[in-house]
């Protein structure tokens, strides 16, 4: 009987096996031995370079923020203009971004089989697993340090300006500014904090050159007498002519620079006893009463007239309540509180400078710019009355402790009016006229107090008997204002 023959490659195909299966068991055995542990990281795992072999989540997370701490304790440093302006990363809410790193490094070496996981040990071991991790910060307060802080190391632009030094005109220097573009920094500063991960962060600011909006050259050209108006008044009226100088003062010497506007009540407020203003009579609610301030609405007046003839444009202008006898009606303008007030606009290309004062019963201003207007050009103003009205019967109030002879006018009665001025320019042979206001003043009856009590006997004349001296009348002056 014949004998079969085994396949020659049985012995081989039993190497193989015997060898595979010592394989298995030396990374069965090995694996068993070095099993990783699941509450710790295993060898050879790096996070932004920062070894965390062995370690737990939690230390591994105090590593990373320590790294995140270091690193935004880093100053930044913005060159402005030559000058250094600092902050931190820190301040700029500079943190990790969140992220599962951790989690990540925890699950090494464990999710798979124990084959796969062998594998994965022996080539974390060998090769390093590093995770890199991301930054950011808080653009906001970043864009807040460049305006607030770098912002104020930029250079404003100075205009030149007109000012009185005694009765001279002279002009300052004008200077150019820099200002801080933030937006553009912003960018700069995010780029360099991009670019240079260790080490403090060094950026330039972006500035942006600021040219002043009035030149030493265009300053200049305010020398020119473009308006001037005076009126009149009582000097012997001594707390109101004190009143009419002081408001005079604080306006003397203003510069309007182009495109600002230009008030009275600002410039002579508060009217007050410790802003150098004293009681004498105004008008308030149709009555003459004396108020802190009384009078000085001839001021706001005599410049309203002269900025007229400046021809500057008019911004506010308000009639008094009653008529007024320095200038004819619609030729006023009232400060009453904050309802009533003169503004005007310097509409010109160069600064305008008021020039005024009071003193000796004339107050005048004239307001100083650079002439344009054509030598021909002549300006006038008409007032012109609409309407009159009569200010009515007397309110009489009577007195008991006064004999009914007696009788006493307390305010004289004033004339209403309907009133509107014009405005008249010749120029080339040709004449225009236009209306610049109108004007409505109260009529107000005259009051009269009369005596209500018992008749006293008329004693009988001497031999040599004296006259009767006259009541004094009232000083109907009518240059109580508003104010």
């Amino acid at each position: 009987m014949r004998r079969r023959n085994r396949p020659h490659y049985l012995p081989a195909f039993l190497v193989i096996f015997i060898m595979l299966m010592l394989i298995i068991s030396y990374v069965l055995v090995f694996y068993m031995k070095n099993k990783p542990d699941e509450n710790r990281i295993i060898t050879g795992v790096y996070v932004a370079g920062i070894d965390v072999s062995g370690m737990t989540a939690e230390e591994a997370q105090a590593a990373i923020d320590g790294y995140a701490a270091t690193r935004g304790n880093r100053a930044i440093r913005v060159d402005v203009n030559g000058k250094s302006v600092e902050t931190t990363l820190a301040d700029l809410d500079y943190r990790v971004e969140e992220n599962d790193i951790i989690s990540q490094a925890m699950r090494l070496g464990k999710d798979g089989n124990v084959f796969t996981n062998y594998a994965e040990i022996k080539r974390v071991e060998a090769e390093h697993e590093n995770y890199d991790i991301s930054f950011t910060y808080s653009e906001a307060k970043l864009a807040k340090f460049v305006k607030k802080k770098c912002g104020k190391k930029a250079k404003k632009p100075k205009d030149a300006t007109v000012k009185l030094d005694g009765d001279e005109i002279k002009y300052t220097k004008s200077r150019q500014g820099l200002s801080v573009d933030v937006d553009a920094t912003v960018a700069e500063i995010q780029r360099q904090i991009k670019e240079t991960p260790e080490g403090d962060i060094v950026a330039t600011a972006v500035t942006t050159v600021k040219e002043p909006k009035v030149s030493e050259e265009t300053a200049r050209r305010c020398k020119d007498k473009i308006g001037t108006f005076t009126t009149g008044y009582s000097a012997g009226n001594v707390t109101r002519s004190k009143n009419l100088a002081n408001a005079a003062r604080l306006i003397n010497g203003s510069v309007v620079m182009p495109g600002e506007t230009f008030s009275v009540h600002d410039t002579i407020s508060p009217l007050t006893e410790e802003n150098g203003y004293y009681a004498a009579p105004s008008y308030s609610k149709g009555e003459v009463v004396d108020s802190i301030g009384g009078g000085v609405c001839q001021v706001s007046t005599t410049l309203y007239n002269a900025v007229l003839r400046a021809e500057l444009e008019v911004v506010e202008r308000a009639p008094h309540s009653m008529v007024v006898s320095y200038v004819k009606p619609s030729m006023d303008a009232a400060i009453a509180g904050d309802y009533k007030d003169f503004k005007f606009r310097n509409d010109t290309e160069v600064p305008v400078l008021i020039r005024g004062g009071a003193g000796g019963g004339t107050i005048w201003f004239t307001v100083y710019g650079e002439e344009t207007r054509p030598s021909d050009r002549t300006v006038e103003f008409e007032s012109e009355v609409l309407q009159k009205i009569e200010p009515g019967e007397d309110k009489v109030t009577y007195d008991p402790s006064q004999p009914p002879t007696y009788m006493k006018v307390t305010q004289s009665a004033h004339i209403g009016y309907e009133a509107v001025l014009w405005k008249i320019v010749t120029q080339d042979g040709k004449t225009t006229k236009k209306q610049i206001n109108s004007s409505s003043y109260k009529a107000v009856p005259r009051y009269v107090t009369k005596g209500s009590g018992k008749a006293v006997a008329t004693p009988k004349p001497s031999k040599k008997p004296k006259d009767d001296e006259d009541e004094e009348d009232e000083d109907d002056s009518s240059e109580e204002d508003e104010e």
